[in-house]
């Protein structure tokens, strides 16, 4: 990665997202872009005054963490009436490979998340999304990658790799077998279990090609990989992994081209955004 975005609201618990985006960017050797939007205000010397004062005030908390030095982040202080696009077109500017946001407040029902300037990037935004909950305690070490075997679940668990290569991941599939077909209790059990078994080759297969893909770009090196099938519901699967693993990052993959859907993220995105666990990598294929 060669530029990480973070956007910062300058909130409480917005010290969690830079400190994290801080880490990322000297793990990758990358350049740190920090965004923060301002309203718009008709009198431009006042414009202007207020965006000097808090381009000052995020390189004072920026100085204050140790781990920074080295760093000279690019500290753009931006308006306008929509903050989500103002982020989302300095994304495309620069051409970012991450943004980096926080996630705060205690909001546990999805129609406190949705509508939100962090749930607007998530659905628009083309770029991958790293939602931050949790203080930084150096890279991640749990990793959960919530997948559906659809290019987008690959994607997102591919740059958590890039991320945290020699992080622990496990990877998650959760399944329904249809139910209702009028038919002999025998017939019923056979479909379950040609289901169940169909489902366990798509995940050894995913795998398989998941395995071979970070040998080859980590030099042959082996990935820490485990797995976990479920015939049940995503959401509570999901949550219940990330207590028994202690899952520091849930990777997932948003349902969707922006452009063509941009109100669509998927019930299980926006389930765990909603309420989520730990940090949250959303991504796009």
């Amino acid at each position: 990665m060669k530029k990480i975005l973070l956007t910062t609201d300058l909130s409480a618990n917005a010290d969690r997202a830079m400190e994290r985006a801080i880490q990322i960017a000297k793990a990758q050797g990358a350049q740190l872009h920090i965004v923060h939007v301002l309203p718009s205000y008709k009198a431009k010397k006042l414009q202007d005054t207020l965006k000097q004062d808090t381009a000052d005030l995020v390189l004072e908390y920026f100085n204050k963490y140790k781990s920074a030095k080295g760093l000279k982040p690019k500290i753009q202080i931006l308006d306008g009436p929509s903050p989500h696009e103002v982020i989302l077109d300095y994304a495309h500017k620069i051409k970012a490979d991450l943004i980096v946001a926080g996630m705060h407040g205690k909001a546990k029902f999805r129609d406190l998340f949705v509508g939100t300037t962090i749930e607007r990037i998530a659905r628009k935004t083309a770029k991958p999304l790293l939602l931050v909950k949790n203080k930084t305690t150096g890279d991640y070490q749990s990793i959960i990658g919530a997948v559906d075997f659809a290019p987008a679940s690959r994607a997102a668990l591919r740059t958590a790799m890039k991320l945290s290569p020699k992080a622990v991941f496990e990877i998650v599939h959760c399944y329904e077998t249809p139910i209702g077909y009028p038919t002999t209790a025998g017939f019923a059990i056979a479909y379950y279990e040609e289901t169940e078994k169909t489902q366990h080759k798509a995940i050894d297969a995913f795998i398989k090609t998941e395995a071979a893909h970070f040998k080859k770009m980590h030099k042959g090196a082996s990935m820490r990989l485990g797995r976990k099938l479920v015939e049940g519901p995503a959401l509570s699967t999901l949550m219940k992994e990330a207590k028994t693993v202690k899952a520091d990052l849930i990777t997932i993959g948003a349902h969707g081209a922006p452009i063509i859907t941009p109100s669509k993220l998927g019930g299980l995105a926006e389930d765990v955004l909603a309420n989520p666990p730990c940090d949250v990598l959303l991504v796009r294929e």
